[in-house]
């Protein structure tokens, strides 16, 4: 019995400690919830290092990218798209009795890339939805962000700094959802497409059995035209502009440039044609119009970093060893914008401008040459159009006089193709709303002097007072 008793005294003991040293909770913990599906969207890609980073030329850069904000729309875009135009004549495009069905193939300008990314009000501007509309055409559907996603992929904005040099800030809120897998998806248009440009797209990604490795972010961005092909269209007038982005991809990617790199003029080396196996496979000898290839050296992106601001520049770069090249600044050459030059340039902002680079950084002159797509590639995008009847819009000749400063609309702006200008965005290789419009009208141009139409152009200085354009 007194044994018992001894027990029984430990294990009351054993209590009252375990109670003082756990006291009583109010109920029982919760359980662990169970973690939900996570879908990430455009805003966490802007704020990470997600997959739509990479439309912007510095979004890699995290150090160039500072705050994230919300932005709402401001264009008053839908009411100048509702105004009544006159009416068009479209000349010998059209046999009697047929309307007029518009298909559009390209990259980033003709998806509607504008300040390093795609919104609804970029799609909207579009030089195709313009020009859609001065031609009439009530059926042209571009495939436009839901207007709570308004803001798309998110985009980049221009900050203020001073000592001259871009940096940016991100605009992150009401942008697209995307579903995670393997490649990860947007979600699906519903509703008919008319535009199918893609960011470094072309007409390839709509020939069957074609892949692309290495493409994630255009196969994200295709995954929206996910059920739709170009062929479920009647279509009998079609807009190519095609070889901007490949040649832009190839710029900031090739090491050393040569005459037969696929993303230059390889293909007039190796066949003496334009790449055009799948323009004739979407274009079936149907009338439209394509587009010559501007310089890269006319574009705000490659004069961010002008070398024309030192008193003097010594750079050397790494082609086979350790600065084993270096550019003859009395001859044209180019630098690749990214982080480092950015930092470089503001250390040696006044002064003289001394740097190794590595070769994929710098295109010396050699390179300027082989890359001019004046050189070759332009003059048989000509002779392919002379050979299929399509117009041309010479890019090269529109972008070249920008950049030389004065160039004015036949209505009278003035067109600013600086960085901080009217006519290209903050990403400094796609227009603005004012630049598309311009665009627009120089397809229009070329249409009515290719087919014999008469198509109204766009009073350029009203378009912008209507929609209420700033930059």
């Amino acid at each position: 019995m007194f044994h018992l008793k001894q027990i029984t005294m430990k294990k009351l003991l054993c209590l009252v400690a375990l109670v003082a040293c756990n006291p009583p909770t109010p109920r029982w913990p919760d359980p662990k919830p169970v973690e939900p599906v996570f879908i990430p969207s455009a805003e966490d890609s802007a704020r990470t290092s997600g997959p739509f980073m990479r439309i912007h030329p510095m979004g890699q850069y995290p150090e160039m990218i500072h705050d994230n904000l919300e932005r709402q729309p401001t264009l008053k875009i839908e009411e100048w798209l509702s105004a009544t135009v006159p009416l068009a004549d479209f000349g010998r495009i059209l046999k009697p009795g047929q309307e007029m069905e518009m298909v559009a193939f390209g990259g980033g300008l003709t998806a509607g890339v504008m300040n390093g990314g795609i919104t609804r009000e970029s799609q909207q501007t579009n030089y195709t939805n313009l020009l859609a509309h001065q031609m009439g055409i009530k059926n042209f559907a571009m495939p436009l962000f839901e207007k709570e996603h308004f803001n798309g992929t998110g985009y980049y904005v221009y900050r203020h700094t001073d000592n001259g040099y871009p940096q940016w800030d991100r605009v992150v809120n009401n942008t697209i959802p995307i579903s995670p897998g393997s490649p990860p998806t947007m979600p699906e248009y519903k509703g008919k497409i008319s535009n199918y440009g893609l960011y470094e797209g072309s007409t390839e990604w709509y020939v069957p059995s074609w892949a692309c490795e290495n493409c994630d972010l255009t196969k994200l961005l295709k995954s929206r035209f996910n059920g739709h092909q170009p062929a479920e269209i009647p279509y009998n007038f079609i807009v190519i502009e095609e070889f901007f982005d490949r040649w832009m991809f190839g710029i900031k990617t090739t090491r050393q440039i040569g005459l037969f790199d696929a993303s230059f003029n390889g293909s007039i080396m190796n066949s003496g044609r334009i790449t055009d196996y799948s323009i004739n496979y979407v274009l079936h000898g149907k009338k439209g119009v394509i587009f010559t290839i501007p310089r890269y050296q006319d574009l705000p992106y490659m004069n961010w970093y002008s070398m024309k601001e030192f008193g003097n520049a010594y750079i050397t770069f790494d082609r086979n060893g350790v600065a084993d090249e270096v550019i003859n600044i009395a001859k044209p050459f180019s630098l690749i914008p990214t982080a480092k030059l950015h930092n470089l340039c503001k250390r040696f902002k006044d002064q003289a401008f001394m740097a190794n680079l590595d070769d994929i950084e710098v295109i010396d002159s050699g390179e300027s040459y082989l890359s001019d797509p004046r050189l070759y590639y332009n003059q048989k995008i000509r002779d392919y159009a002379a050979e299929k009847d399509l117009a041309v819009v010479d890019l090269f000749d529109l972008y070249q006089r920008i950049h030389q400063g004065g160039y004015k609309t036949d209505d009278g702006v003035l067109v600013d193709g600086t960085a901080y200008g009217n006519f290209f965005s903050s990403d400094g290789i796609y227009p603005t709303p004012l630049g598309q419009a311009v665009i627009a009208n120089e397809v229009i141009k070329a249409i009515n002097n290719h087919y014999g139409a008469k198509i109204p152009t766009i009073d350029i200085a009203g378009f912008a007072k209507k929609i209420e354009f700033k930059k």
